[in-house]
């Protein structure tokens, strides 16, 4: 006999008590009653026992790892309105039978996205202008050095994190597709860090969006092999590789 469960994972803001038109569903029985039915299809679909996380997360869509005996799957709340042939194609991706599958999620999301998924901040409130790197003036230099003109993308500091005991890398830049918004680690924003290195950064979160992942047999591929060429075509790819490997401890201890 499968097992399931299900839960809301509360990653943005609680899917109950939201104001319209960004509320998931408006009668939170019937939003657990679907997320009970999805799960229940899944778990027989794919032959295992499911447990579904319904989510608010603004960048993550769909996704899924072996988790305690059985398959988490994460998805987001827009999906508790889909038809069942958006059901039926999560659970052909899941399953590894993804090609045809990821077109019609990917057509669903679109669709949806505007409605279900909550504005990120505007530019102007966010915070591009540090010590010593300014974000937004970096992004217009690229975007008419390699892409051709302006790109439509907003970009931010992020918040500054004490780092792990023992930590040994650290994530400088981000991309977030559904806000169209790139993150940048502060502890770039430091008078001893070259200007090159934080373009490199700032370049590589840039591609993310002009180059979206490429679906192959049902799984996302982020650095492509024509990713990786565009990369290595910014004039400071290599001098910020070789920047990074000789100064990476000092980013680790945020000095």
């Amino acid at each position: 006999m499968l097992q399931l469960s299900f839960e809301f994972a509360d990653e943005s803001q609680p899917i109950a008590g939201r104001d319209a038109p960004d509320r998931a569903v408006d009668d939170l029985d019937r939003a657990y009653a679907r997320a009970s039915e999805w799960s229940r299809v899944l778990a027989a679909r794919l032959g295992q026992p499911i447990r579904l996380v319904v989510t608010d997360n603004r960048s993550t869509m769909l996704s899924a790892k072996s988790k305690g005996g059985r398959l988490e799957v994460r998805l987001h709340h827009m999906f508790l309105t889909a038809e069942e042939n958006v059901l039926r194609a999560v659970g052909d991706y899941l399953g590894g039978d993804g090609r045809h599958a990821a077109a019609v999620i990917d057509r669903f999301i679109e669709e949806n996205r505007a409605s279900f998924v909550a504005r990120g901040r505007p530019q102007a409130e966010l915070r591009t202008e540090g010590r010593h790197h300014d974000l937004r003036a970096i992004v217009e230099d690229l975007g008419r050095r390699h892409f051709g003109g302006r790109v439509e993308v907003r970009i931010s500091w992020g918040k500054r994190v004490q780092p792990k005991r023992r930590q040994r890398s650290l994530q400088l830049g981000t991309y977030l597709p559904e806000e169209r918004l790139i993150r940048i680690h502060p502890v770039l924003d430091q008078p001893w860090v070259p200007a090159f290195f934080v373009e490199a950064v700032v370049f590589h979160e840039m591609l993310h969006h002009d180059m979206p992942a490429v679906v192959q047999n049902g799984r996302r591929h982020y650095h492509t092999a024509a990713f990786r060429k565009r990369e290595r075509s910014f004039e400071y790819h290599a001098a910020a590789e070789q920047w990074q490997k000789e100064n990476l401890w000092r980013l680790l201890r945020g000095q």
